[in-house]
């Protein structure tokens, strides 16, 4: 038994003063998900959450939980009577995180243990942060077993050890002389910090990875009809799809207000290929995600 895609969903933030947080985007993709999907949120058994920026900088409680008490997925313990609970938690792998809580579930759904999975992704400026390359994006994946073959075949990983430190994010105490009496004089303050090097890097080892993964499946690039990539660092994809000899067509496109996205960015690539029709004619889909190590993350997907 495989794992299929069953609905994904994506959005932006709003700009101005009133504009969305990490978790009002994570609860609007996670309803418009389910809607798609005609699911409940009671039908969830497992929801992951894979965004890594969030407002204030929050660290926990989990966002998943904050996820799965917001959209009314069976919060509470233990399950009502007659019905079953939605375990949630967080993963944090940056840019590929969203492959990664789909290999989580993937396990889950094949041993039989899990029905209905949802991954969540979203990232927002934190408010205190000297400078955040990301736009504020949400994006909400549901999966369900496969009944026709259609699912994940494979995922596979690589880390790049001589790559480390061209993209770091931390949080440090800033002092500051204006306070409000009897509090902390200053604040804690997120950096993130991309180098010069990080786009070309994470594009050379991204290549590497993938024609050593489709090699392991005996495939040529040109068995891939559509390719689902990161969209962050902001040339990724197209750099990775000129390098692999992609043909455009056979590549997802993002609209440009989803650009950059960090750890939604594969969702809303995907969310395009199926707007797009590229998904639905497509039969070997392969998804690949860089983060931060240089990690590149892998998946192919059959229909």
């Amino acid at each position: 038994m495989g794992t299929r895609i069953e609905a994904v969903a994506t959005a932006h933030a709003r700009r101005g003063p009133l504009r969305q947080g990490a978790l009002q985007l994570a609860d609007q993709v996670a309803r418009a998900c389910l809607a798609r999907a005609h699911r409940e949120a009671g039908d969830i058994d497992l929801l992951v959450n894979a965004g890594i920026y969030r407002e204030d900088n929050l660290l926990e409680p989990a966002l998943a939980s904050m996820i799965q008490e917001d959209i009314g997925a069976n919060p509470g313990h233990p399950p009502r009577t007659g019905a079953h609970g939605t375990f949630s938690f967080d993963v944090a792998n940056g840019g590929c995180g969203v492959l990664t809580a789909l290999e989580l579930l993937d396990g889950f759904v094949r041993s039989g243990t899990i029905e209905t999975g949802l991954v969540v992704a979203s990232d927002s400026d934190p408010g205190a942060c000297e400078s955040f390359p990301f736009p504020a994006v949400g994006g909400a994946l549901l999966v369900r077993p496969a009944s026709d073959g259609e699912g994940f075949i494979d995922f596979a990983w690589e880390t790049f050890d001589e790559a480390d430190g061209v993209f770091e994010s931390a949080i440090s105490w800033h002092d500051s002389a204006r306070h409000l009496p009897l509090t902390r004089p200053g604040k804690n303050v997120l950096r993130v910090v991309q180098g010069d090097g990080y786009e070309r890097r994470a594009i050379a080892c991204a290549e590497d990875a993938t024609r050593r993964f489709l090699a392991r499946h005996a495939l040529e690039v040109g068995s891939v009809d559509l390719a689902i990539l990161s969209q962050s660092p902001l040339g990724f994809a197209d750099g990775l799809a000129t390098r692999l000899d992609l043909a455009p067509g056979r590549v997802a496109r993002v609209a440009d207000a989803l650009r950059g996205a960090h750890t939604a960015g594969p969702i809303a690539a995907l969310d395009a290929a199926i707007e797009s029709g590229q998904f639905g004619a497509a039969r070997t889909i392969l998804f690949v995600t860089v983060g931060a190590g240089v990690v590149v993350g892998l998946a192919l997907y059959r229909k």
